[in-house]
């Protein structure tokens, strides 16, 4: 069997892939040995490339067929050295970190080697000096000399080698920490961020208090920074109990209270708000407050059907959504481009959608600015939108810019 380094960088779809379905890495392992390929050892890294893999194959063929198998799925980038063991020793202790260190040889150190004036066991002596030590180290053909694997106590110790290997003048290096595959895969399950909405927050007791709770902050806050607030709303909404997918432009953090004061009590009172997890659920006392006051639910960004779940299930309980479909603050006097998430949910729900425009809130409280300022504001609700009869989902999201649209140019009747 030959040995081959396969250096390897994620694409974004690869990224993608392997967060949703973490296990498909072992899978593609597994391919390599239906290929007729072992995989000797393998590593994540942090720096240029995203794994470093050492392969035993029985020749350049296997080897050729298995890169142009894997780099033509548009999930990974992958540059391949053919290698032969330069050195082999038994693994440092185990509490050292694994370090991945890629060399050039410089002229200099072309001519040192070729002269054998074994400057190269420098590098060897230095590594000792500092504590770190060589566990593999294998002689490559392509755009390094050497790719070598050593252990190092702490990144402090990795960065001294690194000046003082280089400081011989004979390599030129990168290093690269690295960690297993199995801790790798440990780390994709780690959340920084709460993903799951809390089991008691559309329960009455929660329900009663979120009451209380916005009508102390509608009558204190929404009033003293709305002046004055101007609300227009379709007469269809007065005899309109929901559910119903609830749309508004988004250009501040203040807008969510504006448009639960701005809707008629008997969609108020039973209206969820769809909260971007990266963003409101990394506190655990703050996403506690805000599921509590204002019935928000984290819903993570690109999280595909899994994201639904929650939502499909609000609306077959009877409650109201309400989601900014441009997905991010947007300065007045422009909306952005809706995705499609909304209209996924009102499709999949059976549920109409109601038009909200806001005017005035980017000056209220600018994006940036923790404390809202007393101005103008001017609310406009639309009547429902019915999105049955429609197939693709494109053409729904089209249906409901444009009835955002008409909204902000005073256009739709209300």
């Amino acid at each position: 069997m030959r040995t081959y380094i396969l250096l390897s960088s994620l694409t974004d779809e690869g990224r993608k892939t392997l967060k949703e379905r973490p296990e498909r890495l072992k899978e593609v392992n597994q391919e390599l040995a239906a290929m007729g390929a072992r995989l000797a050892q393998q590593y994540v890294l942090f720096g240029q490339y995203d794994f470093v893999n050492v392969v035993e194959a029985p020749d350049n063929e296997t080897i050729t067929r298995i890169s142009v198998e894997l780099g033509s799925r548009g999930t990974v980038r992958l540059t391949t050295l053919p290698a032969v063991t330069a050195d082999d020793r038994p693994s440092a202790d185990g509490a050292a970190g694994t370090f991945v260190v890629l060399t050039k040889l410089t002229p200099e150190g072309r001519r040192a080697l070729g002269e054998g004036l074994g400057r190269l066991g420098e590098v060897e002596a230095g590594l000792a000096r500092l504590g770190a030590s060589i566990t593999h180290q294998y002689q490559v053909l392509g755009q390094y000399d050497y790719v070598t694997f050593a252990r190092a106590p702490d990144n402090e110790t990795a960065a001294r080698v690194a000046m003082e290997v280089s400081a011989l003048g004979t390599v030129r290096l990168s290093v690269h920490p690295a960690i297993s595959i199995d801790r790798f895969l440990g780390l994709l399950q780690f959340k920084a961020y709460r993903t799951d909405p809390h089991a008691w927050q559309t329960q009455p007791w929660a329900s009663a208090l979120r009451r209380a709770g916005r009508y102390w902050v509608m009558g204190r806050h929404v009033g003293r920074c709305c002046r004055p607030l101007t609300v227009e709303r379709s007469p269809e909404l007065d005899r309109f109990r929901g559910p119903a997918l609830i749309i508004a432009n988004h250009t501040s953090h203040f807008d969510t209270p504006v448009v639960l004061a701005a809707l008629p009590p008997s969609l108020r009172d039973h209206t969820a708000i769809a909260a971007a997890a990266d963003r409101f659920y990394r506190n655990t006392k703050r996403s506690w407050w805000y599921s509590l006051f204002w019935n928000t639910f984290p819903i993570k960004r690109g999280g595909g059907k899994a994201a639904l779940d929650y939502p499909m299930s609000l609306l077959q309980r009877r409650w109201s959504i309400l989601i900014y479909p441009e997905g991010g603050r947007y300065k007045m006097g422009r909306l952005g481009r809706f995705h499609h998430g909304a209209t996924i949910m009102a499709m999949l729900g059976k549920v109409p959608v109601v038009p909200v425009f806001l005017d005035g809130l980017a000056e209220v409280m600018p994006k940036g600015q923790r404390n809202p300022q007393p101005g103008p504001v001017r609310v406009r609700i639309g009547a429902p939108v019915s999105l049955e009869g429609i197939a693709q989902v494109p053409d729904g999201t089209a249906r409901l810019e444009a009835a955002m649209r008409a909204l902000a140019e005073g256009l739709a009747p209300v």
